[in-house]
């Protein structure tokens, strides 16, 4: 918690003299041409704050031959802040923790950086407490961590008619239906661990040693293709829907309470389905959208691995310039 109460004064130390001066003030930030370039956007009529709650499903199952174990967190809900140009976006959000249910200590951070044809986005999120679920036990497990962090890079060949700037922050508005695509990789690194085997002997005689996990860490690389449609309507609304498959090489290191091992399989295979309803208005934007993205691989031994996400934000923001026409 300390962290985050760290990166919300930093984030108001800065902001608060950047957008108390003029441009003058931006104009005057001496950095490297590539930084400049790639994230510094120096019109403040393409600055904006945004306020937004989310809701964010995590969860993960272990499956095997004959059955599947459910690893689900509580407090889905969440509320946070976040600073957007038409080049970056950050957002940083906080848990609403429901009163009747063991929390899930969570954190959640995302930046987008969006530069003509270039699109990079940035993910850090851990998770510690989870419910273990099956068709005749449940029980919340406050030892179960998880960590990911992940990168990736899209490049999209239609930019001169598809707004990205539009789908993600809500700065520009797009005047006609387009379609996009694009090719990118990923870099990406997940840990899952417990105190204990997450698959206790006491409940669960019945799974092989190699289910009995402690540590579960795995790094990857991969690449993945984008298809995007969006199209406006009523001059300032805007639909849009964006499916990302991605295939992946993954290496896995399994320590379980007896043994340890590396699983041969090294293929991941994701996918990602978004759609998203924008409103752009002069001074004000509001966007909601819904997501579900899910990733699989192998643990050997007749077992897998599957992770699952399920999403939702309405984000509301204030465009700082004093010129936010449409584009």
């Amino acid at each position: 918690m300390r962290f985050k109460h760290l990166l919300i004064f930093i984030l108001f130390f800065l902001s608060e003299p950047l957008f108390s001066q003029d441009t003058s003030f931006i104009e005057k930030i001496k950095i490297p041409t590539f930084i400049d370039t790639m994230f510094i956007d120096r019109d403040r009529n393409n600055w904006s704050i945004r306020l937004f709650t989310n809701y964010k499903d995590n969860r993960f199952r272990i499956i095997t031959a004959e059955d599947e174990i459910l690893y689900k967190p509580n407090n889905p809900f969440g509320f946070g802040f976040g600073l957007g140009t038409r080049k970056v976006i950050f957002d940083l959000a906080f848990n609403i923790k429901q009163k009747d249910k063991e929390p899930t200590k969570r954190f959640d951070f995302q930046a987008i950086v969006m530069h003509n044809n270039h699109y990079i986005n940035f993910v850090i999120q851990t998770y510690q407490g989870y419910n273990v679920i099956t068709e005749n036990i449940s029980d919340f497990r406050p030892d179960i961590r998880s960590f990911s962090s992940a990168l990736s890079y899209l490049y999209t060949f239609n930019t001169g008619k598809y707004s990205m700037a539009a789908m993600k922050s809500g700065l520009a508005r797009q005047k006609k239906p387009a379609i996009n695509y694009g090719l990118g990789g990923f870099l990406f690194m997940n840990r899952i661990s417990s105190d204990s085997s997450i698959l206790s002997q006491d409940e669960f005689p019945e799974y092989n040693d190699e289910l009995r996990i402690v540590n579960l860490p795995a790094t990857g690389v991969g690449v993945h293709t984008n298809f995007s449609a969006s199209t406006p309507f009523l001059k300032y609304f805007l639909a849009s829907v964006t499916i990302t498959p991605s295939i992946g090489l993954l290496y896995k290191y399994v320590e379980t309470e007896s043994i340890s091992y590396h699983p041969k399989n090294p293929l991941m295979y994701h996918f990602d389905l978004t759609g998203l309803i924008g409103y752009s208005g002069n001074r004000y934007y509001i966007n909601f959208s819904v997501g579900y993205s899910l990733y699989k691989t192998s643990l050997d031994f007749g077992n897998s691995i599957l992770y699952n996400t399920a999403r939702a934000k309405l984000a509301m923001g204030y465009k700082l310039g004093k010129n936010n026409q449409s584009q």
